[in-house]
């Protein structure tokens, strides 16, 4: 009976182990946020990694184009990024997740900015190439 019950320790132990895990976020970072945030966009992707050896990180590259693909005719802006690893004793699952929002060009574009002239640049003379001697 002592062995039986010792076994099924061992067993609920282990399951314990192998159920229990952490999530950590890494970083969060935000671009300036628009005035106008009618269409939100979302995208996000993962990479399980096996003990944490990971050697690249072009599981993010599909995000950007998701963005894309979601607001085709406009600009995304306000982007909220989050990247968070969620651990499983030996798996890692790297997660990023993009959210932002999406203007038309046109409507973004109506302050249209105007050339700038620096204040503190004097006017030069008609022959300013020419030399002068005293």
């Amino acid at each position: 009976m002592f062995q039986s019950f010792r076994k099924q320790i061992v067993l609920v132990s282990i399951a314990m182990l192998g159920l229990a895990g952490c999530a950590h976020v890494n970083s969060v970072a935000l671009t300036p946020i628009p005035s106008n945030r009618t269409n939100q966009v979302r995208a996000e992707v993962s990479k399980t990694i096996f003990l944490a050896f990971s050697f690249d990180n072009d599981f993010i590259d599909p995000l950007v184009e998701d963005l894309k693909r979601q607001c085709p005719n406009g600009v995304v802006s306000g982007i909220l990024t989050k990247d968070e690893t969620i651990s499983y004793v030996i798996v890692f699952t790297k997660k990023v997740t993009a959210t932002g929002y999406c203007n038309n060009v046109a409507k973004t574009a109506t302050n249209k900015a105007k050339p700038r002239v620096p204040s503190s640049v004097e006017e030069q003379p008609e022959n300013s190439n020419a030399l002068e001697m005293e």
